[in-house]
């Protein structure tokens, strides 16, 4: 039986689209954001890049431009002016001999053209603009968006309320209903809930055994010179560099696992701009004095780097009572109508949209549209069931 009411909680791009899958079937949706506005964590940069990084014919590569196409072609049917949504092409450069070889099989693997296409360094250079020193894979359909307006038009709908300044302490299932508590206060219930809060996942005071981790990421923000507005595409090397938007470019991103300040740092700024000498010298020479500002975020990711994302298992329960290797899914102790989706790391805005239709597509008994091996590998049980051996478990479809 599909139900009737949802509470989603986090309000970045996972939560925000997975509020906009369950509300577009006909749920309504409550959205908890524990800040002043939504889009305010990772998902609050200025400018978010939609494109795959793609090594061959393994399951993250396939994730990835399954991810992509289907974002993009997500992101066309929200109408989002082109301020807010820019389909302007982007190249990955071959810049160290590791980069070269990676771009050339991922070239070989004969995708069409309309989804990229290996392009020389003089090519590259006319497609971007301006002079790059390296070849290149063209994605021509790769584009940026402007996280906090893509946000705003996700929970604009009208199944869905957003309750901001709501930090969630405490998560009960009374009988068939999900009630939320703040500040030991019942603040809302709902048929199911949805957990969409990236690395305060872990700080809901269940067992989860999630093994995500919180990565520092620092991008750049450069003031744009009468050459660099000529760059026509975004360019990406071990970091990217965007085309002007309101006369700036967004460069980024550092990545760390050790720190946990929120405030700027200027080796994190120098950092990032000696990704432009990767991309041109003369670029470099042009904007290394222009960076006027930036941001710091944290991204959530997984272990394995993939999501987590489906219904999860009274962890409790089944560390109690191990089931047998040959166990059936379903004999599991499910917390049914308890959903995670989070750990989306860099590309949040290439595969947050993607994961919450196939979510919704769960929490509503439809058929899966994606692959089944692709859905299984974001279990979000997957690593207690591993640590109990039971890792056939592991790999099956969540969706059950």
């Amino acid at each position: 039986m599909k139900p009737k009411t949802a509470i989603v909680i986090g309000g970045g791009i996972a939560g925000c689209s997975t509020a906009y899958s369950l509300a577009q079937r006909g749920l309504k949706v409550t959205l908890l954001e524990r800040r002043a506005s939504n889009a305010n964590e990772a998902s609050g940069n200025p400018q978010a890049m939609l494109y795959p990084r793609l090594s061959g014919d393994d399951a993250a590569s396939q994730f990835a431009l399954d991810s992509y196409l289907y974002s993009l072609s997500f992101l066309k049917t929200l109408n989002l002016n082109p301020v807010e949504f820019n389909v302007c092409g982007m190249l990955q450069l071959g810049f160290n001999p590791r980069e070269l070889a990676r771009i050339k099989k991922v070239a070989a693997q004969n995708h069409s053209e309309d989804i990229l296409k290996y392009v020389t360094a003089d090519e590259a250079s006319t497609l971007a603009g301006i002079e790059l020193m390296h070849d290149a894979i063209h994605f021509p359909n790769a584009a940026w968006v402007n996280p906090k307006k893509l946000c705003e038009h996700l929970t604009a709908h009208g199944n869905i309320s957003i309750n901001t300044l709501t930090k969630v302490s405490k998560i009960l299932k009374i009988k068939n209903l999900f009630e939320i508590y703040s500040n030991e206060k019942l603040i809302e219930q709902a048929d199911i809930v949805v957990i969409a809060n990236a690395n305060e996942a872990q700080n809901l005071g269940l067992d989860f055994h999630l093994k995500t981790q919180a990565i520092r990421g620092q991008v750049s923000m450069l003031a744009a010179t009468e050459i660099s507005q000529k760059l026509k595409l975004i360019v990406c090397s071990d970091g990217y560099l965007s085309p002007t938007d309101n006369g700036q470019h967004c460069l980024g991103a550092t990545f760390s696992t050790e720190s946990r300040d929120s405030t700027l740092d200027e080796l994190d700024h120098l950092s990032n701009l000696a990704k432009l000498k990767c991309f041109s010298m003369p670029l470099y020479e042009n904007l290394k004095n222009n960076i006027n500002g930036g941001r710091v975020s944290f991204r959530c990711t997984s272990f394995d780097y993939f999501p987590l994302l489906g219904e999860l298992l009274d962890h409790l329960l089944l560390k109690a009572k191990p089931p047998r290797p040959s166990a059936q899914l379903e004999s599991l102790p499910w917390i049914k109508g308890l959903y995670i989706n989070v750990a989306h790391g860099s590309r949040g805005f290439t595969s947050a949209p993607f994961c919450a239709e196939l979510l919704a597509q769960m929490v509503c008994n439809e058929p899966i549209t994606m692959n089944n091996e692709l859905a299984a590998l974001m279990n979000p049980n997957r690593f207690v069931l591993r640590k109990l051996g039971l890792k056939r478990l592991a790999r099956i479809n969540i969706s059950k």
